[in-house]
């Protein structure tokens, strides 16, 4: 690690600071090996390290970096959100979970004409399917695994829910794996409460609100807002740095705290409330993201953001209600 050359924010430094950020390893040639974020850079790149002596991949990374560049976030997450919106755009080559950003599946339910539930993939292209999905898949072939494990761990009839085609005793009946829905033994009210209980917690939650939210963490907006925090006054700057224009989503400032999100898509950071483009009509198609609505939907149940929107009367972002809380 002594070989090493740090820097932090465009900076070289000794010592690798004890804060939150994004930090990139890059090889003698430039090339990027890793993007990560943390809340603890120092910790962060030591636990590396040690996982290298357990991994021969991690080993094979790790020698492979010659520096490592740190950038400072105001929050946790704007760590998140900057680190899932570099590794997709940056494609570094030791990174698999968030790399790709791919058209995403979900399963919706319609019943047959005895009633049974049965569930269908369905590719998500419009706003309108994530009020009837239940998860976020990267392609059919994994939706349909999660949910012949999921049948047959509850022993439902693979035949109703739609997994295999056929008539009559289906081969999980034959061999008693089965509770008997495709014979009738288990009544439609049985099989459809069952795998509702299985559905329940993978049901998408639907965007309430009408118009981009912009979202800060509260320790952030106590920052910037001080003591007073929660307060019913408007905050931002005046109506005309508001409406200067927009920003560069794929490369948000540093410093940047306000984050914009609309049905579930992360439109973008930025350092200040600024106008931006709110034309929704490919949303699904082209911006949909697991990992940001993943992310966010976890910070809002938590109940560790304010929310804001922006005022066309008055020209500044006004505090709205989390209705996930």
């Amino acid at each position: 690690m002594q070989d090493l050359l740090y820097k932090v924010d465009g900076e070289p430094v000794e010592r690798l600071p004890t804060t939150t950020g994004v930090y990139r390893f890059f090889s003698e040639d430039d090339a990027l090996l890793y993007v990560g974020k943390t809340i603890d850079f120092r910790a962060r790149i030591r636990a590396h390290y040690q996982t290298a002596r357990k991994e021969a991949r991690h080993a094979k990374m790790m020698q492979g970096v010659s520096r490592i560049e740190c950038e400072s976030t105001s929050s946790e997450l704007t760590a998140l959100l900057f680190e899932s919106r570099a590794v997709k755009v940056e494609q570094p080559l030791f990174n698999r979970r968030l790399r790709k950003k791919r058209q995403l599946w979900s399963a919706r339910l319609a019943p047959d004409a005895d009633g049974y539930l049965g569930v269908f993939p369905q590719k998500l292209t419009s706003i309108e399917q994530l009020q009837s999905g239940y998860g976020l898949f990267s392609n059919q072939t994994q939706l349909k695994n999660w949910l012949r494990n999921a049948a047959a761990e509850h022993r439902l009839c693979v035949q109703r829910i739609g997994l295999d085609r056929g008539k009559g005793r289906c081969f999980g009946r034959q061999i008693n794996r089965c509770d008997g829905a495709c014979t009738g033994e288990q009544s439609a009210q049985q099989f459809n409460d069952v795998l509702a209980d299985i559905l329940y917690r993978y049901q998408l939650a639907v965007w309430p609100y009408t118009d981009p939210i912009w979202i800060r963490e509260r320790d952030a907006n106590r920052a910037q807002l001080g003591e007073k925090g929660e307060s019913d006054e408007s905050v931002g700057p005046t109506p005309e740095n508001i409406l200067s224009g927009g920003g560069d989503t794929d490369t948000p400032p540093a410093n940047a705290d306000w984050h914009v999100f609309h049905y579930w898509t992360y439109l973008g950071s930025f350092s200040e409330p600024q106008a931006i483009d709110t034309d929704i009509s490919n949303v699904i198609a082209d911006g949909l993201d697991r990992d940001a609505y993943r992310i966010l939907l976890s910070f809002l149940r938590n109940e560790k953001l304010n929310l804001y929107q922006f005022d066309l009367k008055s020209r500044a972002l006004k505090p709205i209600d989390n209705r996930f809380a």
